[in-house]
């Protein structure tokens, strides 16, 4: 390997930066104001870039906010994933136990707001226009996940993983847990509280394992 395959010139450096300042504007910007209401001047100056940076590294406005949805879905199907694989632990032979701490992870993700405010602005304005941006965040991250949950509660379940009434029972409780870090405002106020207490959490906790552990995700031969 030669050193300068090794080491990034100072160009590719500079172009790496430049890419990564101007996805990191899109999330800002189009968080706030929506795609339509980002205009490439803003995007380029929230970067602290030239406008034609944006064409040169991505085409157009759209490539960028594209370009940002899927890093942001690549992020988010790291942490799903690390969720999830408590699915696979065979040290824990219950499988509902295992569904249960699954949905616990997952909760904790959606609580704990590690990442940047702007991003949950941004994935919420992608979400309320179902545009090509939400598709690459659930089509990358999002529906991966439902499809492994849907698994495990077909294998606990004894039911296919085609069964309608199964994955609607899983898309609820996956669209419930997402509702508390998108729409945190309604318990907020509901339950008189200023941010989610330590024991709130507890208690979300406790029902989402007892939904596991009711027929809610069995769902009754019957149906």
């Amino acid at each position: 390997m030669s050193p300068h395959s090794a080491h990034p010139s100072g160009h590719e450096a500079r172009s790496v930066k430049t890419r990564s300042q101007l996805i990191e504007a899109a999330i800002e910007v189009i968080g706030a104001v929506g795609y339509e209401g980002a205009s490439t001047r803003a995007l380029a100056k929230t970067a602290r870039t030239t406008l034609s940076a944006i064409p040169y590294h991505f085409g157009g406005k759209k490539e960028l906010y594209l370009a940002a949805a899927d890093m942001i879905a690549d992020y988010a199907d790291g942490r799903f994933h690390e969720a999830l694989a408590v699915l696979d632990a065979e040290a824990i032979p219950d499988k509902t136990i295992r569904l249960e701490q699954a949905f616990s992870n997952f909760l904790q993700i959606m609580l704990e707001n590690a990442e940047p405010h702007s991003w949950t602005s941004f994935v919420a304005r992608c979400a309320y226009d179902n545009d090509e941006a939400f598709a690459v965040i659930h089509d990358r991250a999002i529906a991966p996940m439902i499809e492994r949950l849907v698994r495990s509660a077909a294998e606990i379940s004894g039911r296919s993983s085609d069964d309608e009434a199964l994955r609607l029972r899983i898309s609820a409780m996956v669209t419930a847990i997402v509702g508390f870090r998108f729409l945190r405002g309604i318990m907020l106020r509901g339950m008189g509280w200023t941010q989610i207490q330590p024991d709130g959490i507890g208690q979300i906790e406790d029902m989402v394992r007892d939904l596991c552990r009711s027929d809610f995700l069995r769902v009754h031969r019957t149906q």
